[in-house]
């Protein structure tokens, strides 16, 4: 099956409902069901703020909002990023019995992964206007354009990913160790000035310094984000969706038989 991109489309009344799907199942059976989504971050933020305020510190003003503003976008890439990970393999039967694009499934994992994002919004708007730092409303729409950059990206990743996790199980593992170490050389416990200037280099390879430093320049620092930054995470991301569906394009050809 050689689907395009714009084949998507055509099958969009599937993404849907595969997405309000995935949505209602996450967390059923669960007593708190889906505000397990942000109990969890939430447990992090105030743990991480604990030790990098009080203990190791950061030296960044009201470290807890620079967290709040960071942890957040962060957990929409790595979640949508370990979900869309196994969602071919966990939908096997599907892949097996209906004719339909396969991308389809890791795009639903990250779908779901924004929608969960989006909704935390409410709480990171209203930690910033209760705790009296504010917000610049004229900089919001900033955020459209870097939410973008995100998902493309994470999208890309994950058609890496979930193609190769057919054949290739124990990725599943290495990928979870790859994202935690990602996640501490990513500038959200500190920021770009606390890094000695001969590891500068290696910090700036790694795109997602560009998206998170975005949002922390729009809601933190309440400033337009950097258009260097916007123009080196979009070409990233867009590299990265062309790479993605072209490798899932090849390895899909024996989905069936490996599943």
């Amino acid at each position: 099956m050689d689907f395009k991109m714009k084949d998507i489309w055509l099958f969009q009344n599937m993404f849907m409902e595969l997405t309000r799907r995935e949505l209602r199942s996450k967390y059923k059976g669960s007593v708190l069901g889906f505000l397990w989504t942000y109990i969890n971050p939430l447990c992090q933020i105030v743990v991480y703020a604990f030790f990098f305020s009080m203990i190791f510190k950061s030296g960044i003003e009201c470290f807890y909002l620079y967290l709040i503003v960071s942890m957040f976008p962060w957990n929409f890439f790595s979640g949508g990023t370990m979900q869309g990970l196994g969602s071919v393999r966990y939908q096997g039967d599907l892949v097996k019995k209906i004719f339909f694009p396969r991308q389809i499934l890791p795009m639903v994992s990250v779908t779901v992964n924004l929608v969960n994002m989006l909704i935390s919004f409410i709480i990171i708007y209203g930690v910033l206007l209760v705790s009296g730092w504010g917000i610049d409303w004229r900089l919001q729409l900033y955020l459209l354009p870097v939410i973008l950059t995100e998902y493309i990206f994470t999208f890309g990743l994950s058609l890496i990913l979930s193609s190769i996790e057919v054949y290739f199980r124990d990725i599943e593992h290495i990928v979870s160790v790859i994202m935690m170490v990602w996640m501490y050389v990513t500038p959200m416990f500190y920021n770009l000035s606390f890094i000695p200037e001969e590891f500068l280099p290696a910090f700036q390879c790694n795109p997602m310094l560009y998206i998170i430093s975005m949002y922390q320049q729009i809601l933190y620092y309440k400033v337009p984000p950097q258009a260097g930054y916007m123009r080196k995470a979009f070409i990233i991301s867009l590299c990265m969706l062309i790479t993605g569906w072209i490798i899932f394009g090849r390895l899909e050809k024996r989905f069936a038989e490996e599943l």
